[in-house]
């Protein structure tokens, strides 16, 4: 049965961990993926966190039932501007510093953009940039080693430096530390156009052939490096063909009981984080997929 949470911004601003904790606990007690200051924007600034400060915020939680799943600090590890990046792998590595009070052991983050404002640029996949990744991902693989931590990235087709499996593939292999796991969230690694068919063409709806080659080839590679799943939804525009992937889970083409059944199989047992969902139909959300 998947184990079903939820990423907390998705309820909105909240003006201390309890109030967050007590709306999650509303729904009933669960984990989350928590970016602190975006989900709580009275919180201190990242530079002023300690041991004892976040130690109080995952207490706040715990006492609704609620514990964090995934640390969100999703960085941009290729930003052009050199002192800019430095400063987010500092941010980056001060909630590996900081997993013990969090509660939980890994850091998340997407792969970077080269667009300073975060949106899409052709240039992002450039060799240069894949090379500016991996000095930054090495960075911050020492420092999970340092703080006995772990970084979680997370690959997202078209739109950042780690853009399709290939890729991943190449960065797993090239840093085979157990520090560094993924993220794995179906809607984002699909192709801009779709899943493709055994003829590399893209239907509307893919097969329940291509969906499940799709996440066996995923699956295949992440294995034991896999600490999350990301749970939302996607179509593909009718007027042109491209991916629309910012819909709540079961409200798109994703089959979602299959993809289940696949982590079953394989005894893949790691949290499901809804994203993207409807607050007013999330709890019926979470329940149905819990049957899957």
């Amino acid at each position: 049965m998947p184990r079903i949470g939820y990423r907390a911004h998705d309820f909105g601003s909240f003006d201390s961990a309890s109030a967050l904790g007590e709306r999650i606990e509303s729904i009933r007690p669960s984990f989350i993926q928590l970016a602190l200051n975006k989900v709580i924007p009275s919180a201190r600034k990242w530079q002023d966190w300690d041991e004892e400060y976040i130690h109080g915020i995952s207490s706040a939680l715990s006492a609704h039932g609620v514990t964090v799943a995934i640390i969100g600090c999703y960085i941009n590890p290729i930003n052009p501007d050199r002192e800019e990046r430095k400063k987010e792998i500092e941010r980056f590595g001060k909630s590996l510093s900081l997993t013990s009070a969090f509660g939980c052991p890994y850091v998340g983050t997407e792969t970077g953009t080269a667009s300073p404002a975060g949106g899409y640029s052709i240039e992002t996949s450039s060799l240069k940039n894949l090379d500016i990744f991996r000095d930054s991902l090495s960075q911050m693989i020492d420092l999970a080693e340092k703080y006995d931590s772990y970084v979680a990235i997370e690959a997202v087709a078209r739109n950042h430096t780690i853009s399709s499996l290939e890729r991943m593939e190449r960065i797993l292999e090239e840093f085979p530390s157990k520090r560094l796991k993924t993220i794995f969230d179906p809607v984002n690694l699909i192709p801009y156009t779709g899943i493709p068919e055994k003829d590399n063409v893209p239907l509307r709806i893919p097969s329940e052939e291509a969906e499940h080659r799709f996440v066996s080839d995923v699956l295949d590679l992440y294995k034991d490096r896999l600490a999350a799943i990301h749970c939302k939804d996607y179509i593909l525009d009718e007027e042109t063909g491209t991916k629309v992937g910012d819909m709540p889970a079961l409200t798109g083409i994703f089959r979602w009981k299959a993809f289940a059944e696949e982590l079953r199989k394989r005894n893949i047992d790691v949290p499901w984080l809804l994203e993207n969902h409807n607050p007013a139909t999330v709890r019926e959300t979470a329940e149905t997929l819990e049957k899957f």
